[in-house]
């Protein structure tokens, strides 16, 4: 049971088929669901895509060749953006993690800090981060990995102070952590299948749309793998 006033963060309610959490919210003394409704175009949240966030396309050269592997960054980055960009009304910016939440944050929605290479990435589950950020102060999106693919939070201020704390965007649980401390209500957003290695291309791929640039060029790939 969730005592009064105590800091709060989601636990897992329901599983999908990438090992999802979805985030809760005490009502009443009791923990219930959080069911996202779809954020209307009208209440955009401002994103930043993190350049740095996501490690070389070398990570990625086995089994695949160097020159693979960069083909497979990219289309990952460009499937991404292709997402975000299909946000109406969104304002985006891109730029390393060490200016995540510089920015004046005048977006109704909140602010969203997303990672480059999220080829699952859909207006679906950027839309779903926005209708929590209305109930919660931040939400979070871990990787399989112990990384994130998302990071938003609702007050300009909180993000500040996030900022300044040293080490605190470096994963899920020190994101978490730090988030606890500040007080935040944070709600969870499904985890994703993260980019680690190269063994996790063809497992990623099977979570994309079969016409995005990254299930296409993985295909592709596989065809002419040596």
């Amino acid at each position: 049971m969730t005592r009064s006033g105590a800091p709060y963060a989601g636990r897992p309610s329901r599983r999908t088929r990438d090992t999802s959490v979805v985030g809760r919210r005490p009502v009443g003394g009791r923990v219930h669901p959080c069911r996202p409704r779809r954020t209307p175009a009208t209440w955009p949240c401002e994103v930043q895509v993190v350049t740095d966030l996501a490690g070389p396309a070398s990570r990625l050269d086995r089994p695949w060749t160097g020159r693979q592997a960069t083909m497979i960054a990219a289309a990952a980055a460009a499937d991404t953006l292709r997402a975000v960009r299909a946000m109406p009304g969104w304002p985006i910016g891109v730029g390393p993690l060490a200016t995540a939440f510089a920015g004046p944050g005048g977006a109704p929605g909140g602010t969203l800090l997303i990672s480059p290479q999220v080829p699952q990435l859909s207006p679906g589950l950027l839309s779903d981060a926005a209708a929590l950020l209305r109930e919660f102060d931040a939400v979070l999106g871990p990787t399989t990995g112990a990384g994130w693919w998302a990071f938003g939070v609702r007050e300009p201020s909180h993000g500040a102070a996030l900022r300044a704390m040293p080490g605190a965007l470096g994963s899920a649980a020190a994101l978490t952590v730090a988030a606890l401390r500040l007080g935040l209500r944070v709600a969870m957003l499904p985890t994703l299948r993260e980019l680690g290695t190269g063994a996790d291309v063809p497992a990623v791929a099977g979570h994309c749309p079969a016409a995005g640039e990254f299930a296409v060029t993985v295909a592709h790939l596989s065809g002419v793998r040596p």
